[in-house]
């Protein structure tokens, strides 16, 4: 933020410094503004879209990391440090050694005894459940003094007695219960009937949760109560969960505050633990608050690339404004020039009234960006709700307000300085008759030396990024190489083949440089790059081109209409203004279009995916670690064929690339599960196992062996991210003892449904003391319907926990959330395609003030008002189709080679199929709404009187 403020303030102090120094050139730069509102209002108008969006995507960021966050004094208020135990003895043990620790570190220790179970009301005409609920046994008096803040324990009244619960808000919602009513909780193939006494909200102790759920579905029960319901269990307890006893630590500070004191209270903590064995420290504030951090920050940096392009397409409205300013003025600015005026002080006229505009634009921009930001979030919470019940609380920190304004600000001015510099470059002779430019500007001698200096420095730099497989520079730099070359190859050969060329080359070089230097896809910030280098590349060579499009188009028309040739004469005789507009249209019609081909290929990927996620398999069903449901029960269910049963728990890993554990899911496979079809695998060593049978059969016979998921260890959004490899070594630590083994990687899943890492049995249970073969891959059998099934099963077991799910319900849920999320994109870049609209109608207006002289005349020689209007919006629909064009065939090349032909996507084989019904639409809009915009200048153009516009002099 200070380099932001330090950066503006210099700017707008240079510039305030011009006008104040020399004030005729303000008088000057501000007339034009003042005299002709309307236009000034359009201009402004156009340039803040580029601002909104820059201050929207901060606020996304900013919203999730708050959201994320508010599980902190929600879900745990002032727990720090969690100490979990392998055993019930280590627990008894850690509890006794911190029983009154003294440290200025530590402001509260709490013993706390969890287990998740199923819990259900008792009416069984229509029952509730909640399969994943998690009962706790708690002193309330010493909970409500834990941290020192009773408020921030969300503990009051008395501690529950035997058959009583205090439930929180969540499951009491979810359950549909109030105080006073009955329900049932199942642990250990047993249950027992509890009063509600109370309702507690989800607020620090009693809010505790530190799975990825944003609700706390939890029941307090009466101390005693979950070991009573053990020691009457039933069949099959003997596999399931013991209960795990924690103890929570405070450390100094408030909820926020003292995940500061992180480090220190650690020591603490593990000075006074020295003695005991089997247990572990984990900082879950500060975990959550970093995670909170990352996603924040994620998300931010996916809105800013993605709206990058919106960004792009706003300079370059601004530089095109000012350039059709300065043709506006010609004649005046070279009067100015003719009565002394230097040529330093038309750059800081233009730089005055550009920073009256770009300050009034960016403050304006940064307050839609609210609006902006806030329509995201309401999009983007229905999508979060589908993941873990993420609750989005809009957010509007001033300090991203301000970052916004100064980012828009800064871009704005610099955009108007450095087309100041070239505009300003005018020959007075022929700027008083208002003669055009010559087609080849004479050059500085410096200038093709340095042309030349940076073609050799670029191609070195080039060929260094290709060599290191650098995709950014091995993009950015050949387009730079070729812009270079163009100025020197341009003085000596003819210079439309030689651009026509290097645009050609560097255009097929973008489309295949996955293909041709093997780039890894998958990165946002690649595909801006790219983006910005094929639109370049596609304008600069349909720009050298217009004179071939230009008679195409009226051959078409007839070669002879009048309206065709108006229409087109102008776009061709002033090409940088019509390649300005072209590259704003192409770069957000190119993002567009991409990301719509991309919903639509991964919306047609549902059966495959259902077929890696669950190999041979149809439904997955998860138990409650404490009961687990017999097989041969699950086999006994009508339409069920075979059922897998896999060991399940926590551990926690770090791979080479990290230098922290991570946590993250274990199931332990065995030859049956491995034997019917397990998930699919997307890489692996092919000379060590030629198939995917053999991967999995050799992990389910070597304990030295693992084959993680595609999310592995991944804690943001997004498309996977590789972080291992076949072959690397990974640290498996036992959360519970401490106990570190290692396992090597033999491949990587195409599945990530289950977020976990998948071994043999017995190298789960060496790895990890606590398991419970609580998760079931089930086979349906031929002929019966898989949802069905799956509800049938999930009925049939409640007193389980089971939740069951068919294999293609969870993949059709995954990518309808993708689907969304497209959308959200989608819309979000449409307010691009708003800046290159919007643009499009402020230079149409500007272009009939510009051109009234030739209006005038053309009317005087008897041309219709028709005609002349028919002429303006054939221009508009001209340059918006060309950009149109250009950003299609763009999308559906880059699009066609990275889905066919990379392997940016994984392995998966997709068709490349078009949403041509939605491209239609979304172009149609898009053309219908260009020729809107420019419908008033149009017909304001049609209205000019000759007489009239012969007699301006202005």
């Amino acid at each position: 933020m200070a380099v932001l403020i330090a950066v503006a303030a210099a700017l707008l102090a240079a510039i305030a410094f011009a006008a104040l120094r020399r004030p005729v050139l303000a008088r000057l730069a501000l007339r034009g503004a003042t005299r002709r509102r309307g236009e000034t209002t359009l201009v402004i108008l156009g340039s803040l879209l580029g601002t909104a969006i820059i201050t929207g995507s901060l606020l996304v960021g900013d919203t999730l990391d708050a959201s994320v966050r508010a599980s902190a004094p929600n879900q745990l208020g002032p727990t720090d440090l969690v100490v979990r135990s392998a055993t019930p003895q280590a627990g008894e043990a850690a509890a006794a050694a911190l029983d009154g620790l003294s440290d200025p570190s530590i402001d509260g220790v709490l013993a706390l005894r969890t287990l998740q179970a199923a819990v259900a009301t008792t009416d069984e005409g229509d029952r509730r459940a909640q399969p994943a609920a998690q009962l706790l046994e708690v002193d309330f008096a010493a909970a409500a003094a834990f941290g020192g803040d009773p408020a921030a324990t969300g503990i009051s009244g008395a501690t529950p007695k035997a058959g009583e619960t205090a439930v929180g808000t969540d499951l009491a919602a979810e359950l549909g219960v109030e105080v006073g009513d009955a329900v049932e909780a199942f642990a250990y193939g047993t249950s027992e009937e509890l009063t509600v006494t109370a309702i507690l909200p989800r607020t620090g102790v009693a809010g505790y949760w530190t799975g990825f759920e944003a609700t706390s579905m939890n029941a307090f029960v009466a101390p005693g109560t979950i070991q009573s319901l053990r020691e009457s269990a039933g069949p099959g307890a003997e596999t399931a969960q013991p209960p795990q006893d924690l103890v929570l630590v405070s450390a100094a500070g408030d909820v926020f505050t003292g995940a500061d004191a992180t480090a220190p209270a650690t020591a603490a903590v593990e000075a006074a633990l020295a003695g005991v064995e089997g247990v572990q420290v984990s900082p879950v504030k500060s975990d959550v608050l970093a995670a909170a951090d990352a996603a924040g920050a994620s998300f931010s940096e996916l809105f800013l690339s993605i709206g990058s392009f919106a960004v792009l397409a706003g300079i370059l409205l601004l530089v095109n404004i000012f350039v059709m300013l300065a043709e506006e003025r010609k004649s005046e600015l070279g009067m100015l020039r003719a009565v002394g005026l230097k040529r330093r002080d038309l750059v800081r006229m233009f730089a005055i009234e550009g920073a009256a505009y770009a300050v009034v634009s960016a403050l304006l921009g940064a307050l839609l960006g609210i609006l902006v930001g806030r329509v995201i979030v309401l999009v983007a919470t229905g999508i979060f709700a589908s993941f873990g019940d993420l609750t989005l609380t809009f957010t509007v920190p001033v300090e991203s307000i301000a970052t916004g304004f100064l980012v828009g600000l800064i871009i704005s001015l610099l955009t108007i300085l450095v087309t100041s510099l070239r505009i300003s470059r005018i020959n007075i002779i022929r700027a008083i008759r208002d003669l055009p430019e010559p087609a080849a500007r004479a050059q500085r001698r410096l200038v093709p030396v340095l042309q030349a200096v940076g073609a050799v420095a670029f191609g070195a730099a080039s060929v260094a990024s290709i060599a290191g497989g650098d995709p950014y520079g091995g993009l950015a730099f050949p387009a730079l190489t070729a812009l270079c070359l163009a100025g020197v190859l341009g003085r000596v050969l003819p210079r439309r083949p030689v651009l026509s060329l290097l645009a050609g080359l560097t255009l097929a070089y973008a489309v295949f440089a996955d293909q041709i230097v093997g780039f890894e896809g998958g990165d946002i910030q690649v595909f801006v790059v790219q983006g910005v280098v094929l639109t370049a590349s596609a304008v600069a060579l349909v720009g050298q081109n217009q004179e071939s499009v230009g008679r195409l188009l009226r051959l078409l028309g007839g070669g002879r209409s009048l309206v065709v040739r108006l229409g087109v004469a102008y776009p061709l005789a002033r090409r940088f203004r019509t390649s300005m507009t072209l590259a704003m249209y192409s770069l957000v019609v190119f993002t567009l279009v991409f990301i719509s081909v991309l919903s639509q290929v991964f919306a047609s990927l549902t059966d495959e995916v259902t077929a890696d996620e669950g190999g041979g398999y149809d439904v997955l069903a998860n138990a409650a670690p404490a009961n687990p449901v017999d097989p041969d029960d699950l086999a006994g269910v009508g339409g069920v064929a075979e059922v897998a049963v896999l060991d399940v728990g926590q551990a926690e890993f770090r791979p080479p690339s990290r230098e922290e554990f991570a946590s993250w899911g274990i199931a332990g496979v065995d030859a049956d599960f491995v034997g019917r079809g397990a998930p699919g695998l997307q890489e692996w060593d092919t000379d060590a196992y030629p198939t995917e049978a053999d991967v999995w059969a050799a992990v389910a016979a070597d304990p030295g062996l693992a084959v993680v998921d595609s999310f592995f260890l991944q804690d943001g959004g997004g498309p996977p991210e590789q972080i291992v490899a076949p072959g690397d070594v990974l640290e498996v630590r036992d959360p519970a003892s401490g106990a570190v083994t290692e396992r090597r990687v033999a491949a990587v899943s195409d599945a990530g449904l289950t977020f976990s890492i998948w071994m043999s049995k017995d190298s789960v249970a060496d790895a990890v003391a606590l398991t419970v073969p609580a998760r079931y891959y089930i086979d349906v059998a031929d002929g019966a319907d898989a949802e069905a099934v799956a509800a049938r099963i999930q009925g049939d077991f409640v007193a389980n926990g089971v939740q069951a799910d068919t294999f293609r319900s969870l993949v059709e849920e995954n990518s309808q959330a993708n689907t969304q999320f497209f959308r959200l994109m989608q819309g979000y870049l449409a307010l691009g395609l708003v800046v290159g609209i919007a643009g499009l109608g402020v230079i149409m207006v500007r272009a009939v003030r510009e051109r009234r002289r030739e209006v005038g005349m053309l009317r005087s020689l008897g041309v219709q008002a028709g005609k002349v209007r028919s002429a303006f919006l054939l221009e508009s629909g001209f340059v918006a189709l060309e950009g149109i064009v250009i950003g299609t065939a763009l999308a559906l090349v880059t699009s066609y080679q990275i889905i066919t032909q990379s392997d940016a996507l994984g392995d998966i084989s997709a068709p490349f199929t078009v949403p041509w019904g939605q491209l239609a639409l979304l172009l149609g809009i898009a053309i219908v709404a260009s020729l809107a915009a420019t419908a008033a200048p149009a017909q304001q153009a049609s209205r000019i009187k000759p007489a009239v516009a012969l007699r301006i002099a202005d």
